[in-house]
């Protein structure tokens, strides 16, 4: 059995794995101790099932490569589910491997015993049962493929083990397997023989894409003969050339729209965050929309049925930067002219706004340094970062927007801070904090992660948003006030506390907070409920 398990694990440091999360358990004892003595990987051990999956894909997001979690059998198996879910939504790469009982006893009143086999099923690459005493017909590098290529996201290797289960330690022996070739993707490269329209909108969506893409961007964006704006999560909003699109789509009256229709929309990347720009162009649909795909993967968010463009994005962008030449700038021009207009209504409101979770997010985004990486929660922290893209100066932002979920945001982030030698600022709201207290009980946290807790006393956006904010029942029932602060729980788990309740205070305890070497930290800015409503009414926004 051991040998069986431990020539998987030979091939997934072959596949150039090397950060391991254990959940302890014994049934999952010949996996873990696997991995532990293999000496090739970085194991931690975090209890809370749901927490550690979550903080595998943390690990996952930043490092761009597979992450292993493993657990026991029983329920600790269905408490990955909602981190599997995400990666599966984001396309991140996690190798989930469950221990089992073996399979004559599955519904016999075993303890810790549930029907594991494809349990993910519906939101997972692939799924495969490994057979520790037979697995000759296993292909071990083609299944563990499966989580990198043509998409990347999870895969689930579940282990029937037989007890006994602790092997003599001369039974840990590894196969010295070549690093596996990264699997190339075949592109078609066809690109629709058509005459380029005047009005092109360029749009990039959520995606890890660091550097590879900027030249073509920065290209793009200083031709002026498009117009080209990014997703907040793309890593590429530096680089567009349009201030506050996000403003500019929700508040310019039905005729502005009307001038900033697109003929051409273009996209590559994932989910938006933006809802102002799904609905403008949801209501004026631009007359072809071309979707940039490597791998196949492609939505239809603006119900404009877009036409398949297979091909790198590299490749596409210097394609079309080659065949702009002869389109004017006047499609620009009149984005641009409109979107002056707003930005000038905006930043007066923001001048003299009350103090809010909006304005507060303003005050970060102009004075967080630019090294850090910005984790931010749902569902309100990443909308507000995302109207205020133009400030945003952080290259490395990043949020659960896969399945958009308010769980599992403090181990996310707490699993990008465990890799990185940055700073890891994460921007997140009372409810999903408090929700995911455990993602603090990780012993491996660092004096660089650092929490900022919006805490306006429940779900804010239920103030916001229409329907609720009529409903006499929101406050118990929807916006679910939890009425506690963070100060307890920072001294719980060794956090250095910070508060602020108005401007001054944060802007005098920001700069220290930042400046925190030797400790992890907490920074709860309290605010009224009803500042942000006020504030949104004298914006005129009528959605978030």
């Amino acid at each position: 059995m051991q040998k069986s398990v431990n020539q998987l694990i030979s091939h997934i440091y072959a596949l150039g794995v090397r950060y391991v999360i254990l959940c302890p358990g014994n049934r999952n004892a010949p996996v873990s101790l696997s991995f532990i003595r293999h000496k090739g990987f970085k194991c931690f051990s975090l209890v809370d099932e749901r927490s550690a999956a979550y903080t595998a894909l943390g690990i996952a997001i930043y490092q761009s490569k597979p992450v292993v979690i493993v657990c026991t059998s029983g329920t600790a198996v269905l408490n990955l589910y909602p981190a599997i879910a995400e990666a599966y939504y984001s396309q991140i790469p996690l190798i989930v491997i469950t221990a089992d009982r073996p399979s004559h006893l599955i519904d016999q009143w075993e303890g810790q015993c549930i029907r594991q086999t494809a349990i993910f099923e519906k939101h997972i690459l692939a799924s495969f049962t490994f057979d520790v005493e037979k697995n000759d017909n296993f292909d071990f590098k083609n299944n563990l493929f499966n989580c990198l290529s043509p998409v990347k996201g999870p895969i689930h290797i579940n282990i029937p083990l037989e007890e006994p289960l602790y092997a003599k330690s001369d039974e840990f022996l590894y196969n010295n397997i070549k690093p596996y070739e990264q699997k190339s993707i075949a592109f078609t490269n066809k690109i629709p023989n058509e005459k380029l329209p005047s009005k092109i909108l360029i749009l990039a969506g959520a995606d890890a894409y660091g550097q590879r893409l900027e030249k073509y961007c920065s290209f793009l964006s200083k031709s002026k003969k498009v117009v080209f704006i990014a997703d907040i999560l793309s890593g590429l909003h530096q680089k567009q050339n349009i201030k506050n699109w996000d403003f500019t789509c929700l508040l310019s009256s039905e005729n502005e729209k009307q001038v900033l229709k697109p003929d051409l929309l273009i996209t590559f990347g994932k989910i938006i965050v933006s809802k102002s720009l799904n609905q403008f162009l949801k209501k004026f649909k631009p007359q072809n929309h071309w979707h940039i795909t490597p791998n196949g993967t492609i939505g239809n968010p603006f119900q404009t049925s877009p036409s398949e463009i297979k091909c790198s994005e590299e490749f596409f962008l210097s394609w079309i930067k080659n065949n702009i030449s002869n389109i004017d700038k006047s499609y620009f021009e009149n984005w641009e002219k409109i979107s002056v207009k707003y930005d000038k209504k905006i930043n007066k409101t923001f001048e003299q706004a009350n103090f809010n979770e909006f304005s507060a997010t303003r005050f970060i985004l102009k004075n967080i340094e630019k090294n850090v990486n910005l984790f931010l929660s749902n569902s309100m922290p990443v909308r507000y970062a995302s109207y205020l893209t133009t400030l945003c100066k952080i290259s490395k932002i990043y949020c659960n927007r896969g399945v958009s979920g308010i769980d599992g945001t403090t181990s996310t982030a707490a699993g990008v801070s465990m890799v990185s030698k940055n700073n890891t600022v994460l921007i997140t709201g009372d409810l999903s904090f408090f929700y995911d207290i455990n993602g603090l009980w990780n012993k491996y946290l660092k004096s660089n992660y650092k929490i900022i807790v919006f805490n306006n006393n429940g779900g804010g956006i239920f103030r916001l948003i229409d329907g609720p904010d009529k409903a006499k029942e929101r406050e118990r029932y929807l916006t679910a006030p939890p009425n506690r602060n963070c100060k307890a729980i920072a001294e719980n788990f060794n956090f250095i506390y910070f508060e602020a309740n108005d401007f001054d205070s944060l802007n005098n305890s920001f700069k220290k907070f930042m400046d925190i070497k030797n400790s992890s930290a907490i920074f709860e800015i309290k605010f009224k409920p009803q500042n942000a409503v006020k504030f949104f009414k004298k914006l005129n926004l009528d959605t978030i």
